[in-house]
């Protein structure tokens, strides 16, 4: 049995095994919650790519680069509208109005996609009443934003996943945005068998990132065994369920906001991979 674990967001210049590491004891953690150990035959596999996102996203700000010679005249329109869209999802799910984005305005106060100074009065305002911090979201969100957004960065980043994936019956668990990465690469995935894929702390609920997944939704052939899917309704990334409203695809993915992430901004892996009934979910997909 094999168990792929997909890391999430901002995870450039880490140490790929110290993290690999740390999602395993968390996970470790939650097991004993159910007096539980992780079996002993499990090949597990964490593919780690957030440096090479980061490169990715780096050669797309560069002028000078290929990428961003291609990307020039028309990526800044493109991120401006996706930043409007998912910040102001965000800002919605953490109960924040536009008065309160209005009072944190320097210049303009004209509310659109395309006025950087809203954008970044989302941010101040997200920065303010919520976990979540100004620089973290600023920088996270353009990675978002070039692997959803970039035809050539999304196939490299799917193809490095596709890649470390072994043959033989697999559990899959997505974290952030390794959970769309991991929707993506189980879509394009052919002669696996996915016997559970597991996502915890997922944003596929929110509309500005489902506009930009492969349509119609479906649940991804090689996904054998069912999905389901973890959160904590305080962490507003992911509080939208993967439901009929949010997700709709068939079998319906199975979901649970029973999860009190304990991280300081309800979104880190620790705060889900240590939860007992997450863990178990886990534990259950492996030994099947």
């Amino acid at each position: 049995m094999n168990l792929i674990l997909i890391h999430g967001r901002d995870q450039q210049g880490k140490n790929p095994s110290e993290l690999k590491k740390e999602w395993l004891d968390t996970l470790k953690e939650g097991l004993l919650k159910n007096n539980l150990e992780l079996p002993q035959d499990i090949n597990i596999v964490f593919p780690f790519y957030g440096d090479l996102l980061d490169a990715l996203s780096k050669d797309i700000r560069n002028p000078n680069s290929i990428a961003g010679v291609i990307a020039k005249g028309s990526i800044e329109e493109k991120q401006l509208s996706f930043y409007f869209e998912i910040l102001s999802e965000m800002a919605v799910n953490a109960k924040i109005d536009d008065k309160k984005i209005s009072d944190l305005v320097v210049g303009t106060r004209e509310k659109g996609p395309l006025n950087w100074e809203w954008i970044q009065a989302i941010i101040r305002a997200l920065d303010t009443h919520s976990p979540f911090g100004n620089f973290t979201l600023e920088k996270s969100t353009f990675d978002v934003f070039v692997y959803l957004t970039i035809e050539a960065i999304k196939s490299q980043i799917n193809k490095f996943i596709m890649d470390s994936i072994p043959e033989g019956p697999t559990v899959v668990v997505g974290h952030s945005l390794g959970s769309v990465v991991g929707y993506n690469v189980l879509q394009e995935l052919t002669g696996h068998n996915i016997k559970k894929y597991i996502t915890i702390g997922s944003p596929l609920g929110l509309r500005s990132i489902k506009d930009h997944l492969s349509t119609p939704l479906k649940m991804p052939l090689s996904v054998t065994g069912g999905w389901y899917n973890g959160y904590d309704e305080r962490d507003f990334v992911a509080l939208n369920a993967l439901d009929k409203i949010n997700f709709n695809i068939s079998p319906p993915i199975v979901n649970s906001n029973h999860v009190r992430n304990k991280t300081d901004n309800r979104h880190g892996i620790i705060g889900y991979l240590n939860d007992a009934v997450v863990a178990k979910e886990i534990y259950n997909a492996l030994t099947s």
